[in-house]
């Protein structure tokens, strides 16, 4: 069994989930990188609005067994 260059396939990795391409062990081609967009904190207001929402489409989706 061939020596494993740990070192090589760690920069490989982080390569690829950096979305840049390695090409032949020739020279990376860089892809434009894309930033995410930080998520907004909601307020509490929106935080009970989206609980309330939530809890009525769950009780919707219940069935009751003895009706």
């Amino acid at each position: 069994m061939a020596p494993v260059n740990w070192s090589r396939i760690a920069t490989r990795n982080r390569m690829r989930w950096q979305s840049v391409e390695d090409v032949k062990d020739g020279t990376p081609v860089v892809a434009p990188v894309v930033r995410k967009q930080a998520r907004r904190r909601l307020s509490k207001a929106e935080l009970r609005e989206q609980a309330d929402a939530a809890l009525l489409a769950w009780r919707a989706g219940q069935t009751s067994n003895g009706k």
